[in-house]
């Protein structure tokens, strides 16, 4: 039996949806339709077992259930209302809608999925000159933070000494 890392079991974990009914069974059937396993839940009690079980890799919410998913679980939790977007009808008597960018959604999804040893070495990595840059930098802050320190205390102590 092959033995699985802790990165391994979590991308196989399937992913928490909390939203109500009709919204959870569609973003639910098109996760499971771009290959990812996923479980809807409506109400906080269902949410509260849920998170409690393990089970769940990441959650998919509303912007004012975020805090309430990661009081119970601190778990990444991808706020669904970001992939709406409102789109101008081209009739000036209709009024305007939003639409879903499931290309964005998906994207996120994925990247929260990929293992984060992954998406440290996607990150570029800092130029020579930029390191030489960012360290001068650096250093000059600390010199005027100790020089303005310094000149504090010797201010202070002139006038103690009068």
């Amino acid at each position: 039996m092959p033995v699985m890392s802790s990165t391994q079991s979590n991308q196989q974990k399937p992913i928490l949806v909390f939203l109500g009914k009709d919204a959870a069974c569609g973003i639910v059937s098109q996760l499971n339709e771009n290959g990812y396993a996923a479980t809807a839940v409506s109400s906080i009690p269902e949410l509260f077992d849920a998170l409690r079980s393990d089970r769940y890799c990441l959650a998919v919410t509303l912007r004012a259930d975020i805090d309430m998913v990661r009081n119970i679980k601190p778990i990444p939790v991808v706020n669904l209302e970001v992939f709406f977007h409102a789109t101008q009808p081209a009739a000036k008597s209709v009024q305007a809608s939003k639409e879903f960018d499931s290309d964005a959604f998906l994207r996120r999804i994925a990247a929260l999925r990929e293992p984060k040893t992954g998406r440290i070495a996607a990150q570029r990595a800092p130029a020579a000159n930029e390191t030489v840059i960012a360290a001068a930098a650096k250093a000059s802050r600390w010199r005027a933070a100790t020089s303005l320190l310094l000149s504090r205390r010797a201010t202070s102590g002139a006038k103690r000494a009068d």
